[in-house]
């Protein structure tokens, strides 16, 4: 897949360095939606030489391309998608974790029926739902139940010393 995105960037007429082609690599096999600090350290592990400039303005090339798609996942970092094939995108509002759901759509219906209704022709396909994740959702439940049981106890202890 890296050479998706080195084909991307040969189509615009950019060179492709061993910079660019090291931030390609680094996408092309990431499981995860990489913040550009992300990107940044484990492209620098290989390339100690790469600057964080190289590695932002590659990015935003990719991104201006039509080859990744920026995500916010309600934090200041940008999280990049890198998984051209139509998926859902779930993330989740506490931990901030962006994680794909595949095949629970028909795209190429829904991408017809954009066309057909309103003339726009789309290339790729995501959907973002926010939420909150099995873990998030467990832990907030915890925090409640321990809120309730201090709560619980002070007023006990208020009762207790009123008498």
């Amino acid at each position: 897949m890296a050479a998706r995105f080195i084909d991307t960037l040969r189509r615009a007429g950019l060179r492709v360095t061993s910079q660019r082609a090291a931030v390609c690599e680094y996408l092309a096999r990431t499981k995860i939606h990489p913040t550009t600090s992300q990107v940044f350290e484990a492209v620098r592990e290989k390339h100690p030489e790469i600057s964080q400039a190289t590695v932002y303005n590659t990015l935003n090339t990719l991104r201006d391309l039509g080859a990744i798609v920026e995500l916010s996942a309600g934090t200041e970092h940008t999280h990049y998608e890198t998984d051209p094939d139509p998926h859902v995108n779930l993330i989740c509002l506490r931990c901030h974790q962006i994680s794909d759901l595949q095949d629970t759509l028909a795209p190429d219906v829904l991408m017809d029926n954009i066309f057909h209704d309103t003339g726009f022709r789309a290339t790729t396909l995501q959907v973002q739902v926010t939420g909150f994740c099995p873990a998030c959702q467990k832990a907030k439940r915890q925090e409640i139940g321990r809120r309730l049981r201090a709560r619980a106890g002070r007023t006990s202890g208020k009762a207790a010393g009123s008498r």
